[in-house]
C-alpha cells in the first residue's frame, strides 16, 4: 500500500515537473533553467503479517473478581460438584431462602459460611463461559442477611485476550463479607437474572 502511494506521488510530481519551463504564450519552452528536483522512491518496507493468530482455546475460566473487598471464595467446583475445604460450613437449607433465585441456577440455595461466620459464599450464574457474576450484600438485620445475585455484562466481542466463550449459563463463586457472624439468621438470596 505504501509503495503504491509513493509511486502515485512520484508520478504526480513528474507530471508537474514536465510542465515547468513552458511560457504562458502557447507552451513554448524558455531558455531559463528550471528547478528539477529528483524524486527517489523510498525502499519498500516489509508489511506486518495480516495472518490472524488463533485465539486461545481456554474455556470457562472465571474472570477476575470485580469486588476487591469480597473475600476469596473457598468452595470450588470439580466435576460439577462443590468441593468444600476444611473450616467452611454449609448453611442449613432451612436457613436459606432461595425462592427468588431462578430454577435454572446450578447449586441453587447452597450457601457456605467461613471466616468465623463473617463471610458467605454461594454460586451465581454468568451468562457465558467468559462472563462473570457478582453478589452484593443489600441488607443485614438481626434476623436476616439479604444478598443480591446478578450476572455481569460481557464486553461486546468477548474478552480482550481473544479466548473463546461458551454460550451456556456458567456457575461462578461469589462471596460477601458480613458485619457480624451469621449465627442463626436467615440468608435471603435475591435476583439472579
Amino acid at each position: 500500500m505504501r509503495a503504491l502511494l509513493i509511486a502515485s506521488v512520484t508520478a504526480a510530481t513528474l507530471i508537474g515537473l514536465a510542465g515547468c519551463g513552458q511560457s504562458d504564450d502557447g507552451g513554448q519552452a524558455t531558455d531559463q533553467p528550471t528547478d528539477q528536483t529528483s524524486v527517489e522512491s523510498a525502499p519498500a518496507t516489509t508489511e506486518p503479517s495480516l495472518t490472524p493468530t488463533p485465539p486461545s482455546t481456554k474455556l470457562d475460566e472465571p474472570p477476575p473478581s470485580t469486588n476487591p473487598a469480597a473475600p476469596a471464595p473457598p468452595v470450588s467446583i470439580e466435576n460439577q460438584e462443590p468441593v468444600v475445604p476444611p473450616g467452611v460450613t454449609q448453611v442449613p437449607a432451612a436457613q436459606v431462602d432461595a425462592s427468588a433465585v431462578p430454577e435454572y441456577y446450578d447449586h441453587r440455595g447452597l450457601v457456605w459460611s467461613f471466616d468465623d461466620g463473617r463471610a458467605l459464599q454461594t454460586f451465581a450464574m454468568a451468562t457465558s463461559g467468559c462472563g462473570g457474576a457478582e453478589a452484593s450484600l443489600t441488607g443485614e438485620t438481626e434476623t436476616e442477611v439479604r444478598i443480591e445475585l446478578r450476572p455481569l455484562d460481557q464486553p461486546q466481542g468477548g474478552p480482550a485476550d481473544g479466548r473463546m466463550c461458551t454460550t451456556v449459563m456458567t456457575p461462578r463463586p461469589v462471596t460477601v463479607a458480613l458485619d457480624a457472624p451469621l449465627g442463626d439468621r436467615t440468608v435471603v438470596l435475591d435476583g439472579g437474572r
